[in-house]
């Protein structure tokens, strides 16, 4: 159950939530993984008319900036986190590893409201640079899972 987050119809928020005790679920070990995680994403966004940024996942945890149409951002992270987790503990399992069946760890998905373009902008550089400053690649552009091109901001 997730708690009550304030939820604004039309606020912009950036969403992050870390995998149970920070394994390495999220990261490129196989190609279906950020195809699976896009899958996921696109099915809730669907489901639940929400209008997505970016999403970037991190090895250990990952970035994602929606725009709410409506106030069921409980009911959205809810699919998205059951359905990615669903995945990847079936793609796990046939490639003959431990599923954890619970891929992200018990705390809840931290929201943070983007109250204006400056906000939007400041967040979108933290996410893209998250990579690098935990020490995973050298540039940007050279992580596995970075779904959206810099360029097209």
């Amino acid at each position: 159950m997730y708690p009550r987050h304030v939820v604004v119809p039309g606020a912009t928020l950036a969403l992050t939530r870390r995998t149970t005790m920070r394994k390495a679920f999220l990261a490129p070990w196989h190609s279906l993984v950020s195809q699976g995680w896009l899958y996921c994403l696109a099915e809730a966004q669907q489901e639940h008319d929400v209008a997505v940024h970016l999403t970037n996942l991190v090895v250990t945890h990952q970035h994602t900036d929606i725009t709410l149409e409506k106030p069921n951002l409980g009911a959205f992270l809810r699919q998205l986190h059951r359905e990615s987790s669903c995945f990847l503990n079936t793609l796990l399992a046939e490639h003959r590893y431990d599923a954890p069946r619970e891929v992200f760890d018990k705390r809840s998905c931290h929201a943070m409201r983007l109250m204006d373009a400056a906000a939007q902008v400041t967040q979108l550089v933290y996410e893209r640079c998250n990579p690098v400053a935990a020490g995973l690649v050298q540039r940007p552009e050279h992580m596995p899972g970075n779904v959206v091109d810099f360029d097209l901001w």
